[in-house]
């Protein structure tokens, strides 16, 4: 890069990678030797604040914008980040309301052309990093910003995968398992991730994007304010001014033990105060400890330990606290990572997953032109890795009925932690009018446990345009698809004509979600229905015989349609436990399925599971059902045989499945009829599983 002093001559397309911060933002690209570079801005500097200021009479952005905000003036916008895709932020500036959107399209704005100018070339193509924990309306936000700025977005990527890219560029060993701390101005992140040479894959992820340097900031503030009790009316009615200061005051602390404050208000002599670095320690301890809680709950949901990893990576600008450092280093018992730069990690790895798509792209091309088309060089040095895979960070679901049909839940249909692009298919029970006219409509929510005041709303999904043929219950199979952005996507097919169905996105009612919190006022009566799997978990299932059934849990939760359906586990053997209780949740009642171990209930057969599934299923509404697995004989089958007949008698329907040593007599015996006993091979459970719940669904759709 030769900077200001003349242009690029360079034939190769361009594409930056841009860290649009909360506080400060980066842009970065690969130069000519291979290697990602951050772009300064016109002041030389590596980082541009992302503060917006209208105090002249036009838009400003950046350190003069900043300055603004230190004087105190009202036309002055920042952490704006915070309030993406929120449809009621509202900032008054120049005599216009601004969204947040639209506020970040001037940061972008302003970024591009600082880059043009350095580069001397037009720059129109961007990657742009959003953080691990943004929604579907944040992400599409930060696109549509990106539109406005005039960059066409190729990619949206986390900001931990992004800068674990760029750690991924230095020489290390052939795998490294990276914890990545991501504590910016605004949000956190932590991911884990896998740095192989060719590629770089993000295992599970966690965060709080409310949560962030600002934080710190506020809890800074909080201590000046209480050393000056009479004034600190008028400094809170500059909070401007005074964040500005404390910032300043904050990044002082970093490397001195403690630093002086003095601050002017309304024209006063000035106020001056010291704060110890102790003081501003102990203030945001508890700060602290919720990054640490997110952290462990990674770990945790993977089944690993601090010694299962290489180490942690900070990045983000507020990592360099030493308070910071010191207590990644107490969590993980070694210091944190080191080699590549916190505040510039985010925009460099943004530039080098740019240049791997402009490679992508060449590529692409060189196969349309032939075999005698001549290869393009590289953009990125060879040493790179060239595939980038994340995982969804929310869960995505439907507000639906619970089981005995008195209140609405979240039920979760594709969990989070899934590798990106994915795509999950469940079926949903409608019954047609045959008017012509039929509607069918899907919250949909991005969320993790079933209380739908706790959700993101993506939209209403109308799914509309079903085939002729009179008033009729069927079955809509519904594919819910999170694309390489972690943008959503939905479509719908109606089962027995196989015919697709147009699905469009509406916007939500005003009185979302308020009306989910009331009792559901049901309109078209869909019948409920419990189910609860009885896994025998004695010695005989170690090995592949568990690691199928597990499988085979899977393929049936995946058959069926969770608005109307609530599934529990139950193991036995020696002992009889209930592993999980019914749930529409399809994030709990996978996490259960995989968490299923031989021996948990002993290693024998003494036991039956259909005491159990009585309990279980006594106050339950509509239909219920147990679907038992059984790969051996049990000890005391007579018995097994009197309680199932209970089973019966109380309205559950029995399935009996069994493989290997099952006695298919005694499984016909148990089955609440001869059709609904079934042996089979244990390569063939999943595709039996997957049968017995489309006919459970099916069945449901009868008149």
């Amino acid at each position: 890069m030769t900077g200001r002093s003349g242009p690029v001559v360079d034939s190769r397309p361009l594409a930056v990678g841009i860290d649009l911060g909360t506080t400060y933002s980066a842009v970065a690209w690969v130069n000519p030797d291979g290697d990602p570079e951050i772009i300064p801005n016109a002041l030389g500097e590596p980082l541009t604040a992302s503060v917006v200021s209208f105090a002249a009479g036009r838009p400003i952005v950046g350190a003069e914008a900043k300055a603004d905000q230190a004087r105190g003036a009202s036309e002055v916008a920042y952490l704006f980040k915070r309030s993406m895709g929120n449809p009621s932020f509202q900032f008054p500036l120049g005599g216009e309301v601004w969204s947040a959107t639209r506020l970040s399209a001037l940061v972008l704005a302003h970024l591009k052309e600082q880059a043009e100018a350095a580069l001397g070339r037009p720059v129109t193509r961007a990657v742009v990093t959003v953080p691990e924990y943004f929604t579907h309306p944040e992400r599409a936000a930060t696109i549509e910003a990106g539109r406005l700025a005039g960059l066409d977005v190729r990619r949206i990527i986390s900001e931990p995968t992004s800068a674990a890219l760029a750690y991924g560029l230095r020489p290390g060993p052939r795998t490294r398992r990276v914890l990545v701390y991501d504590l910016g101005g605004g949000t956190f992140d932590v991911s884990l991730v896998e740095i192989g040479p060719d590629e770089i894959r993000v295992l599970c992820t966690d965060g709080n994007h409310e949560l962030g340097g600002r934080d710190w900031d506020d809890r800074l503030a909080g201590l000046v304010l209480r050393a000056f009790p009479a004034e600190a009316a008028a400094l809170e009615d500059e909070p401007g001014a005074l964040l500005v200061e404390v910032e300043r005051l904050k990044r002082t602390l970093s490397a001195r033990q403690s630093a002086e404050l003095r601050l002017v208000v309304d024209g006063r002599p000035p106020l001056s105060t010291r704060i110890d670095r102790k003081s501003f320690e102990g203030a945001s301890r508890d700060l602290l400890e919720q990054t640490g809680q997110l952290t462990g709950q990674v770990l945790d949901e993977l089944g690993l330990s601090w010694a299962d990893i290489h180490g942690i990576l900070p990045v983000g600008g507020s990592t360099r606290m030493p308070m910071v450092r010191d207590y990644l280093e107490e969590l993980s018992g070694r210091p944190p990572m080191g080699g590549v730069h916190p505040d510039h990690a985010v925009a460099l790895g943004a530039a080098a997953q740019a240049a791997i798509l402009l490679e992508e792209e060449s590529a692409a091309q060189l196969r349309l032109a032939g075999p005698s088309a001549v290869p393009a060089e590289p953009i990125l040095r060879l040493s790179a890795p060239r595939r980038v895979s994340g995982v969804v960070a929310h869960s995505l679901g439907m507000i639906a009925e619970n089981s005995t049909g008195d209140r609405y839940v979240n039920s979760v249909l594709l969990p989070r932690n899934q590798r990106i692009p994915c795509t999950e298919t469940r079926p949903y029970q409608f019954e047609l009018d045959g008017g012509g006219e039929e509607l069918l409509e899907v919250y949909l929510t991005q969320g993790e446990t079933d209380d739908p005041s706790t959700c993101v709303y993506l939209g209403r999904y109308l799914v509309t345009r079903f085939p002729p043929g009179g008033r009729r219950k069927v079955i809509v199979d519904v594919a819910y698809a999170y694309d390489e952005n972690v943008l959503v996507g939905v479509t719908a097919t109606e089962r027995s004509s196989g015919a697709p169905l147009a699905v469009t996105v509406a916007e939500l009612p005003e009185d979302v979600p308020g009306r989910f919190l009331q009792p559901p006022v049901r309109s078209v009566a869909r019948e409920p229905m419990t189910v609860y799997l009885a896994f025998d978990l004695s010695g005989s299932m170690s090995g592949l015989p568990l690691n199928e059934a597990k499988r085979a849990a899977e393929t049936f939760v995946s058959q069926l349609d969770l608005t109307t359906t609530a599934v529990g586990l139950i193991a036995f053997s020696d002992r009889v436990r209930a592993e999980q209780q019914a749930t529409s949740n399809a994030a709990v009642i996978e996490r259960a399925i995989r968490g299923l171990v031989v021996g948990s209930t002993g290693y024998g057969n003494a036991t039956h599971p259909f005491d159990e599934l009585r309990q279980l299923l006594a106050g339950s509404a509509g239909r219920r059902f147990g679907v038992v697995l059984a790969d051996g004989v049990w000890s005391n089958q007579s018995r097994a045989v009197k309680q199932a007949q209970h089973c019966h008698r109380d309205g559950i329907d029995v399935v009996a499945v069994g493989f290997g040593g099952a006695d298919q007599g005694f499984l016909r015996r148990i089955a609440s009829s001869t059709e609904q006993a079934l042996f089979t091979d244990l390569g063939e459970l999943s595709s039996v599983f997957g049968t017995i719940a489309r006919e459970i669904t099916e069945g449901a759709t009868r008149p």
